[in-house]
């Protein structure tokens, strides 16, 4: 049974995925049996964002397709055990997404099959009236399949009156057909490559009402009609980045929602950040 929650009330449109990490002992070389550390996590950037919401006090509700498979399944118990609630449409066909993330020296590779999650629609949406907030996660923007979903969404939390926010994700297959997708959102979560992708942050004023962007150990920045503002992360070892700008949105999120101004909501982000790149997997411990 997933606990009560008294923050913001947020619905998550994203992806649920199970990481495989790989960790190399040595560098691979082709042809060769190359021994490696494999694990197993929970993971997916929309369920990654709707577990750091959770953690931090957020009441969530988390939209995606998985296959008709273990791993779907798997997926609302523990969606349920972080204190998300699921609304998980089950695709008859697919497979449940599956990325292999390598890492290696503080960075990570990531290998993906977005499944059953590439084929999300917008029947399966469900209403958001009670909701305070809605937050798209960019890879269903970006998937030819699954983009009437994601402007589904969109449509529907500003007709109902929620703020919304989006984080690209995909710095290589942005363009104008993604800044039209999000224009007129309230918040743009995007890193430094996918910021830049899309122009900077001046290009996007009037497109958007503000964008909060990490830069990993640099400082992260809001920018809206007022100017902009800055927060330096803190110091920490990198143990695993994979879910680390997932972590961010979640932290400025919810204190944004909550009525923090942009300083104090990219110090939350930044703090959000650093517990999840300082763990192994993608989601709060």
């Amino acid at each position: 049974m997933t606990p009560p929650r008294f923050g913001p009330r947020v619905v998550v449109v994203g992806d649920v995925a199970v990481d495989v990490l790989v960790e190399p002992c040595s560098p691979a070389v082709a042809g060769a049996d190359v021994p490696a550390r494999i694990r197993t996590r929970a993971g997916g950037a929309g369920a990654n964002t709707a577990a750091w919401l959770a953690h931090l006090g957020a009441d969530v509700t988390l939209v995606a397709r998985v296959g008709d498979d273990p791993a779907g399944r798997a997926a609302t118990d523990d969606l349920r055990a972080a204190g998300v609630r699921p609304a998980l449409a089950v695709d008859p066909e697919l497979p449940t997404c599956t990325v292999v993330v390598l890492l290696a020296d503080g960075d990570r590779t990531m290998l993906s099959d977005r499944g059953a999650a590439a084929r999300l629609a917008p029947a399966d949406l469900p209403s958001v009236e009670a909701a305070d907030h809605l937050h798209l996660s960019g890879y269903v923007l970006l998937g030819p399949a699954s983009r009437a979903a994601g402007r589904a969404a969109l449509a529907r939390a500003r007709a109902a009156g929620l703020s919304t926010s989006v984080d690209p994700q995909v710095a290589p297959a942005l363009g104008a057909g993604f800044t039209d997708d999000v224009r007129g959102v309230d918040l743009l979560l995007p890193n430094a490559a996918e910021l830049a992708a899309l122009g900077g942050a001046e290009a996007l004023r009037g497109v958007v009402g503000a964008v909060a962007a990490t830069d990993g150990p640099a400082p992260a920045r809001w920018t809206d009609r007022d100017g902009t503002r800055t927060a330096q992360p803190p110091p920490i070892e990198v143990v695993d980045p994979t879910g680390a700008g997932d972590a961010f949105d979640a932290g400025v999120l919810v204190a944004w929602l909550t009525g923090a101004g942009p300083a104090a909501a990219l110090e939350a982000g930044c703090a959000a950040r650093a517990a999840a790149v300082g763990r192994l997997g993608a989601r709060p411990g």
